[in-house]
């Protein structure tokens, strides 16, 4: 049996994903899931924003932010 080649002609190389990850096997944990009413889970994402500033991640703090965002603007009936 013959081995694939790329039309290119050079071998190909493995694929590395350059996504942003926290783990240290290179796969984001799954979320943990938040519970309680809109107040409540406005307080833990932004619990959780204040967490991840203070580990040096700060892509992950603005997302939490944003989720907490969210949740103030649906306790205030806006979203």
């Amino acid at each position: 049996m013959s081995a694939l080649i790329p039309r290119s002609g050079q071998a190909s190389q493995p694929r590395v994903s350059t996504a942003r990850s926290a783990g240290a096997g290179g796969v984001r944990p799954a979320p943990i899931r938040v519970t309680g009413s809109a107040v409540q889970k406005q307080a833990q994402w932004l619990g959780r924003a204040a967490d991840a500033e203070r580990t040096g991640d700060g892509v992950e703090a603005e997302l939490c932010r944003q989720y907490a965002e969210h949740w103030f603007r649906v306790s205030r009936g806006q979203d």
